[in-house]
């Protein structure tokens, strides 16, 4: 499927729904599940998107105050030049660990022997280094000693490294301390090609405190560390100010903190620049797959997993093909722009509500955070509105669960379960397979039935 078809097929039937433009992009880089990286790389794009659905608008906010000014830094390039860390070849070793010969010899150590290790050897990074390595800053954190190393290396064209163009570039090594207390080799950077740029890095043990060191690129920036949901179904992330010294802003970083939420921003946030956060120190176990979907469609004879939808009423036959692109459309519009990976749901729930609306419900995941589950209801005429459901419960008989506004009833779903509803002491209705839309009324319950096993779940 064409990008052009893929567009046009997510605005079927969604005409009350504003699409933003990057839209398709934004589809095709998180896939339906995430991608996996060896390193975060969270582009933050970070700009405010607006969509016509009422309550759903992500909000990105930032404190008033603004940065303290940026002293040492006369030119940093930044993204778009040909040489974005090249100021840190300049001038002498910063922070307060700059006289201690001892570490910056550590330092120097640890990059020189980590980098060989890493996958950027196999890029070419290295093949053709120039100069000496020289120590940007080095200093305390709240998670030991940590260093920034730089060298200037001439890129070539390579089969798995992208450059704009030839030619001599500066290399950033980063350098931390492990459990032990030793001098280790964090991870290394390179200037890639487009909007984006590493600027920051974890360092600390991984499950103890950790720090953030964010290099100081001579413009007013933003640090985030969650992101905030909103029960119309939007999200908002905060960005704190950072206050630069010595060439770097040290963050004591939250404890429990995941460093793939990290993130951090221009303030106020500008969509045309976006800066990373890298972590080289996660366990060498890990495949930073935080998949935490509910359900994740249905497993076929090759192994593949296929995306289901289900019907929670009669009538609604024809909103099938479309049901899981159009639940996508409507959360997408109001999510998080700096989101750096979205696991896309594999099951959704569909129907007719009592005044002719479509509903659909599913789930939705961002980076590592829990999956969130919504309701998006679609009218014949006006405004489309997102219901937040919150954070789903795998292990209670009917994980999902939302009511809908305007007495529409409730939607709900219990993958692999039959779903029956009454109200009162009444008969129970015909059951309904994974998904049920319940109508309005006092006393409604839901019965679940698993094989042999049988729940009845108030609804509130």
């Amino acid at each position: 499927m064409t990008d052009t078809e893929l567009k046009h097929r997510l605005t079927a039937a969604v005409d009350h729904i504003d699409a933003p433009s990057d839209l398709v992009h934004r589809v095709r880089k998180g896939g339906t599940s995430r991608l996996r990286r060896r390193r975060l790389t969270a582009l933050v794009a970070a700009g405010l998107t607006l969509v016509a659905i009422a309550g759903a608008s992500t909000v990105i906010q930032y404190l008033p105050t603004p940065a303290p000014a940026h002293p040492n830094i006369s030119d940093s390039g930044g993204i778009g030049s040909g040489d974005p860390y090249g100021f840190m070849m300049k001038g002498k070793t910063r922070g307060d660990l700059a006289g201690d010969k001892a570490f910056l010899a550590a330092a120097v150590t640890a990059w020189e022997q980590g980098r060989m290790k890493g996958y950027d050897k196999e890029r070419g990074i290295y093949d053709d280094l120039r100069g000496e390595s020289k120590v940007y800053w080095a200093g305390n954190t709240p998670a030991g000693k940590a260093a920034i190393v730089v060298q200037n290396s001439f890129l070539h064209e390579h089969g798995n490294m992208q450059i704009d163009q030839e030619g001599i570039h500066t290399l950033v090594g980063y350098v931390g301390t492990d459990a032990t207390g030793k001098t280790v080799y964090i991870t290394g950077s390179y200037p890639t090609p487009g909007p984006s740029l590493d600027a920051a890095v974890v360092t600390g043990p991984a499950k103890k405190q950790q720090a953030m060191v964010v290099i100081d690129l001579g413009k007013d920036m933003g640090w985030a560390y969650k992101r905030e949901y909103t029960k119309a179904g939007g999200s908002v992330r905060k960005y704190t100010p950072l206050k630069f010294e010595d060439g770097v802003s040290v963050v004591k970083v939250p404890l429990g903190t995941d460093p793939y939420a990290l993130q951090v921003s221009l303030m106020p946030p500008d969509e045309k620049e976006g800066y990373r956060v890298v972590n080289g120190l996660a366990p060498a176990t890990s495949t930073e797959d935080f998949d935490q979907r509910l359900w994740t469609g249905d497993k076929q004879a090759d192994g593949s997993v296929k995306n289901v939808t289900w019907p929670m009423t009669s009538g609604a036959g024809a909103l099938a093909a479309s049901a899981n692109e159009n639940f996508v459309l409507a959360l997408m519009g109001g999510s998080d722009p700096s989101a750096q990976g979205t696991y896309l749901p594999a099951w959704v729930g569909y129907g007719i509500t009592p005044n002719g609306s479509t509903v659909l419900l599913s789930e939705l995941q961002f980076d590592p955070d829990p999956t969130h589950l919504y309701a998006v209801i679609i009218p014949k005429s006006g405004q489309a509105k997102i219901v937040e459901g919150g954070v789903p419960d795998p292990a209670v008989p009917l994980p999902v669960s939302i009511k809908l506004p305007g007495n529409q009833g409730w939607a709900v779903a219990a993958k692999d379960a039959d779903l029956s509803y009454r109200f009162g002491t009444a008969a129970w209705s015909a059951p309904r397979k994974n998904a049920l839309l319940v109508p309005a009324g006092a006393g409604a319950s839901v019965k679940v039935t698993r094989g042999t096993s049988t729940k009845i779940v108030r609804l509130l």
